[in-house]
């Protein structure tokens, strides 16, 4: 079975304020599941949101949520309010999930102040989607194997409530081993925003990342945290001879261009998982 793991960005950039109002997703971001086979695990496990000026609420539904009125209805505190700025906040509790249908359409709605601009961001799981092949490790198999770690410096100017321009991960950097396997574990980041993404063909081609908060305790274990919260293989595994086909792309809101590193652990032998 082939296993996902997938990201996906909603936005608006300033809202009309007063009622909730639609997000839309980003870039080839889209708001249907994928048609994945019936009975197999899928699942919603985080959800993530910012507002750059004022505190918000989000509505996140689809049809076999709870509810197709609010379904996941929670408040997000005002993104000048936090330290850094427009950083993210989670809002659903980390290590349970929900779960999610296939071919189920998302509704990710915000009621907020005029003129502000909104982020939410999503972590998807699919243990099983047909004519994808993500190579993912479980934190257990990092652990047994790692080698060395390291850092790879990227320079990255996220999109202003949109897709941002992609960089390849050995655009500025390039000391990657060749042909090596290396475990992504997270990100570092000189500044907060909305969420950024990994993508190339070791991850199936699916967007996986979230939300960089400016705080390397979380940035830099962010996918560790995922496969240990969620007991399950979400750690991507990316050989270096893909590195330049493997893209990183940022979304945030009044963010410039800022240092991002790319956390990673350098395996001791190939990754058969």
């Amino acid at each position: 079975m082939a296993q996902g793991l997938q990201t996906l960005t909603f936005s608006k950039v300033s809202l009309t304020g007063g009622s909730f109002e639609a997000l839309a997703p980003i870039g080839t971001d889209s708001a249907t599941f994928f048609n994945v086979p019936q009975g197999s695990v899928a699942y919603l496990a985080e959800l993530w949101a910012v507002d750059n000026l004022h505190a918000c609420e989000i509505s996140v539904t689809a049809s076999r949520f709870h509810d197709q009125t609010f379904g996941i209805r929670a408040s997000v505190t005002s993104g000048a309010a936090t330290a850094p700025i427009n950083r993210s906040v989670c809002i659903s509790p980390i290590g349970l999930d929900q779960p999610i249908f296939p071919s189920d359409v998302l509704s990710v709605q915000a009621n907020g102040t005029a003129a502000d601009d909104v982020i939410v961001t999503l972590l998807i799981y699919y243990h099983d989607i047909p004519g994808i092949s993500a190579r993912l490790a479980s934190y257990e198999y990092v652990k047994a194997h790692t080698k060395n770690l390291v850092g790879i410096n990227t320079n990255l100017t996220p999109g202003d409530g949109v897709a941002g321009t992609a960089v390849a991960l050995n655009a500025a950097d390039n000391r990657l081993h060749a042909n090596t396997d290396y475990a992504l574990l997270g990100f570092t980041s000189s500044l907060a925003f909305g969420s950024l993404t990994v993508s190339g063909v070791d991850t199936g081609n699916l967007k996986v990342g979230g939300p960089i908060l400016g705080e390397p305790d979380h940035d830099a274990m962010m996918f560790v945290d995922f496969a240990r919260a969620y007991n399950a293989p979400l750690i991507p595994i990316i050989n270096s001879n893909n590195a330049g086909s493997t893209t990183l792309v940022g979304c945030g809101t009044d963010v410039g261009a800022c240092v991002v590193d790319t956390m990673l652990v350098e395996l001791d032998q190939p990754f058969t998982g």
